[in-house]
């Protein structure tokens, strides 16, 4: 099983690269538009509003007061390893998504809302693969009760999946940087993960030779 995952990884790092290359060389791909053009037709005023929340818990204030509401949680549980994970890891995501919007350089579409700037990756839906992915992976560590972790999980994956679709719904994304996205999140978030436990093991095993 161990060897899935570096092929999947390598896989997932060759698709993001040749989706950033066509968005690059192409802008606007046949699939973005025949998405976009579904979307335009289900829109309603009320489903707008629920769209625009959601993307909300997405910017910046929010998402840094997220952060540091569950890392102080952390903190106070005693878990200091997993509050600096928190914290460490979606900063090094923006940074990442930051540069590769300045090296891809895709104008974004027509805006319900608007804030601007490049168009892939999303920012908020890498936020969201990473921030909600890593609480995701840890809330077993956190919470004894097995029916309070499906329901946990069960919301963040939700919460993920309605950020990624609230960015393109609300035309601040095209559909092809959501998905190269939601890859780009999974590729910072698995070494992310890899290295925790790596460094958790490791303070393990000093502990019990000592």
């Amino acid at each position: 099983m161990n060897r899935i995952y570096p092929a999947v990884y390598t896989a997932g790092i060759l698709l993001f690269s040749l989706l950033g290359y066509l968005v690059h060389r192409f802008q606007v791909l046949a699939v973005d538009n025949t998405i976009n053009q579904w979307f335009l037709e289900i829109r309603q005023p009320l489903l707008d509003e629920v769209m625009e929340a959601v993307s909300f818990m997405g910017n910046t204030i929010p998402s840094i007061a997220t952060i540091s509401l569950v890392a102080v949680v952390l903190l106070l549980l005693r878990k200091r390893p997993e509050a600096i994970l928190v914290i460490i890891v979606p900063a090094v995501a923006t940074l990442i998504t930051w540069l590769l919007k300045i090296l891809i350089d895709r104008p974004r579409p027509g805006e319900i809302i608007s804030d601007g700037g490049l168009s892939f990756p999303s920012g908020h839906t890498t936020y969201a693969v990473v921030f909600f992915g890593l609480l995701f992976y840890l809330v077993p560590k956190l919470v004894n009760n097995s029916g309070m972790v499906v329901a946990l999980r069960s919301i963040l994956v939700l919460v993920i999946i309605l950020i990624a679709l609230s960015r393109f719904y609300l035309e601040a994304h095209w559909p092809s940087d959501i998905l190269g996205s939601l890859i780009l999140g999974g590729l910072i978030l698995y070494p992310a993960i890899a290295i925790y436990r790596y460094q958790k093991e490791k303070n393990r095993m000093a502990i019990k030779d000592a």
